[in-house]
């Protein structure tokens, strides 16, 4: 989640001319220093963009000749071709950001590229060698394999990468364990890691050499987070938790109020949204518990978990707000009109006629979404001092 600040605008010069603490030269001066800045900030962001687009098409373009000429090579050929290629776009990558530094944001791009890399060979070795791609393992071992580099080379998109390769782990691995079922939810587990992954990421922004892991990290868990709390206001049927359940929420929610209450506060960027995601640990940790012991209908529960989805989604707009965080911001917007969505189905969709409902339904969406989208606008415009 970038964390935008206030920047220079035309309303501040402005406001100095006025009170005399600068001349019109120097506002002159300053305007013109705001202009290259942004185009700097706009063309390096291109960079980023255009670096990472061509990376990711010479990995598919070398994926997709390995497999047009398959049944041609031999078994040493393609492992020796997949590892020479994973090593290769890994070391040119390194050369451009380390040893020329010329490029280094294009040598960033090489360096996810293969860490992309690595894991679509692992699979294709596997596949060489009759071992079943559909294998957590695999997952797992992509996942230590491509780790260090987040600190190793301070890379912020490959932590994120294994944030998503961990949620697509734990997943495979509940599939293949029959007793995980019986121990906790698919997405009490889901909400789970989303929280801890969330709360590793707040650990990391307390160091200044773990920090640039801070956003990816938080970023993916509160997706998680949200995802699987979202799938909870649905009616799932019977809702059952076993004993463990709620002691791991709590211990989760009390881990992050102790960070949070503690004088380490003073380094995190964004208490109120970390706030935020210690209440869903500590509520659920409640609901959960009530649910042993007390179990109540469906209904209630879902009840229950739209009216806290909803006061999460406002909270994090307050967060965004007042953090000035466009991306919080965003976030709660997104899931905010999916959750609009969602009970739009659930309640009219058996009251409307067909025709009426999708086209009462579609503009309610356009038209909320044009307000956001306008809103969303106007707020990034005053955290980045008018950039779009």
């Amino acid at each position: 989640m970038c964390h935008y600040t206030y920047m220079l605008d035309e309303d501040l010069i402005r406001k100095w001319l006025d009170e005399g603490t600068i001349d019109r030269t120097q506002a002159e001066k300053m305007r013109t220093d705001l202009t290259e800045y942004r185009k700097e900030r706009r063309s390096k962001k291109q960079i980023v963009a255009f670096s990472t687009i061509g990376a990711i098409l010479i990995g598919i373009g070398a994926i997709l000749f390995v497999a047009s000429n398959w049944e041609k090579l031999g078994n040493t050929v393609k492992v020796l071709l997949l590892v020479g290629s994973t090593v290769g776009i890994h070391y040119t990558g390194y050369r451009l950001k380390y040893e020329k530094q010329k490029y280094p944001r294009a040598g960033s791009a090489l360096i996810f590229l293969s860490a992309l890399f690595f894991g679509a060979s692992l699979f294709l070795i596997a596949q060489i060698y009759n071992i079943n791609a559909n294998n957590s393992t695999l997952v797992l071992i992509w996942i230590l394999g491509v780790f260090p580099l987040v600190y190793g080379y301070r890379s912020a998109p490959i932590a994120g990468l294994c944030s998503l390769l961990f949620y697509l782990w734990i997943g495979l691995l509940y599939g293949e364990r029959a007793d995980f079922s019986e121990l906790i939810n698919i997405w009490d587990l889901y909400l789970i890691s989303g929280i801890g992954i969330y709360f590793i990421g707040t650990l990391h922004g307390l160091a200044d050499k773990t920090k640039h892991a801070e956003v990816p990290f938080k970023f993916m868990g509160l997706q998680a987070a949200l995802f699987a709390l979202f799938i909870h206001t649905f009616e799932l049927g019977e809702y059952t938790v076993e004993k463990i359940v709620p002691v791991i929420y709590a211990v989760l929610g009390i881990l992050f109020l102790a960070v949070l209450l503690s004088p380490l506060r003073k380094r995190l960027a964004s208490f109120q949204a970390d706030a935020s995601v210690s209440v869903i640990a500590l509520l659920m940790a409640g609901i959960t518990l009530t649910t042993i012991y007390i179990p109540a209908s469906e209904n209630i529960y879902m009840v229950v978990f739209n009216v806290i989805f909803l006061g999460i989604l406002t909270f994090l707009l307050y967060a965004g707000y007042g953090t000035e965080n466009i991306t919080i911001i965003n976030t709660a917007m997104f899931w905010f009109i999916l959750l609009i969505f969602a009970r739009y189905f659930d309640f009219f969709w058996d009251l409307l006629p067909r025709s009426l409902f999708f086209i009462v339904g579609g503009l309610v969406l356009l038209v909320m979404s044009v307000v956001m989208e306008r809103k969303r606008r106007e707020l990034k415009a005053q955290f980045t001092g008018g950039e779009q």
